[in-house]
């Protein structure tokens, strides 16, 4: 889940803690599966100073170039390719603390909105349940 305080190095590391070397600077989810990673709120990261979002960078990053760099001192700099990942994410429109996410990184997703259905409805679907 994304949020205000969500940062680069905690989506990275949530990602990374889910892959396995496969050689080399390869990594990529265990058994040799693919692995789909959900991105929630993504347009809850804050916008700094120059209207940036650091966070959604490193998103774009790994969808665009299949991977980001280490982290580790003495392999950094070095990029680390994460392979067998696909992608999935959602948000909220924009407004109410609720920022719009970057078209570079918008462009990689199939977008559509889903509206809230009326109160009828609701009762129609969910009334025999409740």
């Amino acid at each position: 889940n994304f949020s205000s305080a969500t940062v680069c190095r905690m989506v990275q590391s949530n990602v990374e803690g889910e892959l396995d070397k496969r050689g080399g600077k390869n990594f990529g989810p265990p058994g040799g599966k693919k692995m789909m990673v959900f991105f929630d709120d993504l347009s809850m990261p804050l916008i700094n100073e120059w209207g940036d979002q650091p966070t959604l960078e490193i998103v774009r990053q790994l969808i665009e170039d299949g991977g980001f760099c280490f982290l580790e001192k003495d392999k950094r700099g070095d990029f680390k390719t994460c392979e067998d990942l696909e992608y999935v994410a959602c948000m909220q429109m924009p407004g109410g603390g609720r920022n719009d996410i970057p078209a570079r990184l918008k462009r990689h997703f199939f977008m559509f909105n889903v509206i809230l259905p009326s109160v009828v409805s609701i009762n129609d679907i969910f009334g025999q349940m409740l």
